[in-house]
């Protein structure tokens, strides 16, 4: 029987089967700039847990190539907030085509870089923006066993993404029934279905991570992570490096 497993924060996850695929969640904002980000050419992505590992990975990236100096950059954010000396935050609306295509972003955030880390198997990011998308994935594949990894916030779960892990559920459990749901995927698809006839850029704001973000007047993240089934593209995280999965989107047009 195959199994959708909901973990509501990194801490809580267990050790993650290498042959299942794994599913990361951070809505605000992680793997909703990211997705951005590659969406708008950007060449890759590298995660980092901490800004000393992502500043000095840089380092090493330059004294092999100092050539590639104006093509790497560092994007992230602690406490909600850009990182000194960094060239981007964690808002999608900096990762623009014009300011990031062919680029190599070294990233790392408070909570979403920790759960993508966590994760084991194949590896793919979710947000709103790409729910369809990794549905169709997850679909296509048919893995033996779902492991959705949200990111919480400061170890504390957050709605917002257990809201997204319920709509994967609920999609995925509707159009293949042979998925069977750990406790979390079923209350979290039971919230899902309880919730969503309400405006999802409303249901973002009240959450834990919309809260944080209103306080630090980043309004517009929300409003731009809560634009559901926008993005066609699907990120695979592998070897170290987050890029888009090519083959996914071929098959889709």
């Amino acid at each position: 029987m195959k199994q959708i497993n909901v973990y509501p924060t990194p801490e809580l996850t267990p050790d993650l089967p290498i042959n299942g695929t794994s599913v990361a969640i951070d809505v605000l904002r992680a793997t909703t700039t990211i997705t951005t980000a590659l969406r708008s050419g950007a060449a890759k992505v590298l995660p980092f847990e901490t800004v000393e590992e992502t500043v000095a990975a840089k380092e090493t990236l330059l004294s092999r190539k100092p050539e590639n100096a104006e093509n790497v950059r560092l994007g992230g954010e602690r406490g909600g907030t850009p990182i000194p000396g960094f060239d981007f935050g964690n808002s999608p609306d900096e990762y623009t085509p014009e300011t990031v295509a062919g680029k190599t972003l070294l990233f790392t955030t408070t909570n979403g870089t920790k759960a993508i880390l966590r994760c084991r198997g194949t590896v793919i990011l979710a947000c709103f923006l790409n729910a369809q998308a990794v549905v169709e994935r997850l679909l296509r594949d048919r893995p033996e066993t779902v492991s959705i990894v949200c990111a919480g916030t400061d170890g504390q779960y957050t709605e917002e993404d257990l809201l997204l892990a319920g709509l994967l559920a609920d999609r995925i459990t509707l159009r293949d029934g042979e998925y069977k749901l750990n406790v979390q995927a079923e209350v979290s698809r039971e919230q899902w279905r309880e919730r969503r006839s309400k405006p999802l850029v409303e249901l973002l704001k009240e959450s834990r991570g919309g809260v944080n973000l209103r306080k630090v007047k980043l309004t517009k993240d929300i409003v731009d992570a809560a634009k559901i089934d926008s993005l066609d593209a699907v990120s695979e995280f592998r070897v170290g490096e987050i890029r888009l999965d090519s083959e996914f989107r071929r098959a889709k047009r």
